[in-house]
């Protein structure tokens, strides 16, 4: 009897010891690993100013300065690290995108991206506006583990006053 007794003891005190140190151990030593899952940032945009997206028209005669066209806002949820935003043009006669403007989103995750409605002369831009249409296309680049995001093609026309059309 005095041998069970000790060999119960003893199986007890282990059991309490094998409890306690397994209570001890950190919980994912018992489940399964913990994954951090990255979640994809949203991009969205818009006109600063709520119009619509696919087409729009500015008239010089409407704006005193081209500062006053609405800029294009782009906004990326989960804010983060700025992420690059470009604005892309496209060539007219051979369908190649090229760059515009670049700028970064804010802490907030938001850019503003301005459009520009001056024509190009032999010595850079000039202080006209162009009656034309523009094909742009928004482009956040990836960063980190985020992928890039182009938006579809749009279009903007640039309407000179009539005593100053090109």
């Amino acid at each position: 009897m005095k041998r069970s007794t000790k060999t119960l003891t003893g199986s007890l005190a282990a059991l309490v010891l094998s409890v306690g140190m397994l209570s001890a151990a950190p919980a994912q030593a018992l489940d399964t690993p913990t994954v951090t899952i990255n979640k994809q940032q949203t991009v969205t945009w818009g006109w600063e100013d709520g119009v619509s997206k696919k087409f729009r028209d500015f008239s010089e005669d409407d704006y005193d300065d081209a500062l006053q066209i609405p800029a294009l806002k782009v906004s990326v949820s989960i804010p983060g690290p700025g992420r690059r935003v470009i604005l892309e043009v496209q060539d007219p006669f051979d369908r190649t995108w090229s760059t515009e403007v670049q700028t970064r989103t804010d802490v907030a995750g938001v850019a503003l991206v301005r459009v520009n409605p001056f024509c190009e002369n032999d010595y850079g831009n000039s202080t006209e506006w162009c009656g034309h249409d523009v094909t742009y296309r928004l482009k956040v680049l990836k960063s980190g583990m985020q992928r890039q995001v182009v938006s579809n093609a749009f279009t903007v026309t640039f309407v000179p006053t009539e005593d100053g059309m090109m």
